[in-house]
């Protein structure tokens, strides 16, 4: 006997929903590799330094639209440039951690290097180690414009409200009015420290751990990246559900044709109906007579 129509046609239907399953699946494999590998990183940002790790990569870079700033201001103090370009501070070419600009100026005081800051002051040692921060706490004045050393090696301040002068130990700060004072001006970077700072701007600009959030929420494609992760979740959504429906399908199936075989009929393929069963050779002369 042939098949009835509507079980052939349920059966495509069911065929059809098995293959558009599977090949969804495989593109969804993607996006399902992506989002485990940034998640796994995200979990273990401090054990891997995510945040303090940073992309080197100048197409990537350009990608984000990181740029370094074209100027550069610079202060010669001793063996030592102090600059600043961007909201970075650099000695030489290192960078100096938590240290913002305005640079107000850098001189050499003693054996130490005095570098001046809108708010604080620091002291470094010949070779560029930071010794010492010195802020208000310390009893550092404020909105510092200028800074500079007299001739007995006394360090000045210019600052918003007038001129300021230091004992030996930086500590006791008394207004002053100096007749003879070596102020700090700045200089010239020269083309190379320029390109060195400049590239090393970019390379602190974006973090690891940056890029892998916006793998992970689909950002570093911008708004459409946003989308596409949006789509992809509503994807696993439905590869969910179909999965599950059709696991019960299959699953139901199985039983029917267990409960089939219990009942004493002939093993047969799935979706085929029962063969009719045979007349015997008596019944049917007496069915040709009649």
């Amino acid at each position: 006997m042939t098949r009835h129509p509507k079980h052939k046609s349920a059966g495509r239907r069911l065929r059809s929903l098995y293959l558009w399953h599977r090949w969804i699946g495989l593109t969804a494999a993607a996006f399902v590799i992506v989002l485990s590998l940034t998640g796994l990183a995200l979990n273990h940002t401090g054990e891997m330094a995510l945040d303090s790790r940073y992309v080197e990569s100048p197409a990537l870079l350009d990608w984000y639209g990181i740029r370094a700033p074209d100027d550069v201001t610079a202060y010669r103090a001793g063996p030592l440039t102090i600059a600043s370009i961007g909201r970075q501070v650099y000695v030489d070419s290192v960078l100096l951690p938590n240290t913002e600009p305005p640079l107000a100026g850098a001189v050499e005081l003693d054996e130490f290097i005095v570098v001046a800051l809108a708010d604080s002051l620091l002291l470094l040692t010949r070779s560029g180690d930071l010794v010492e921060r010195l802020g208000s706490v310390a009893g550092t004045p404020a909105d510092i414009q200028s800074v500079g050393v007299t001739p007995d090696q006394r360090l000045v301040l210019q600052t918003a409200s007038g001129y300021q002068a230091t004992d030996a130990g930086l500590i006791d700060w008394k207004r002053t009015a100096p007749a003879e004072v070596a102020w700090s001006a700045p200089v010239q970077p020269e083309p190379a420290l320029v390109s060195a700072l400049q590239q090393r701007y970019r390379g602190t600009g974006l973090s690891v751990e940056r890029v892998m959030l916006d793998l992970h929420s689909g950002r570093i494609l911008g708004a459409w990246g946003v989308w596409l992760m949006d789509g992809a979740a509503i994807v696993f959504l439905l590869l969910a559900f179909s999965g599950i429906w059709l696991w019960g399908r299959r699953r139901a199936s199985a039983r029917a044709h267990q409960r089939h075989i219990r009942a004493g009929g002939k093993p047969q393929a799935r979706g085929q109906s029962a063969a009719p069963p045979e007349v015997p050779h008596a019944q049917q002369g007496q069915q040709t007579k009649q």
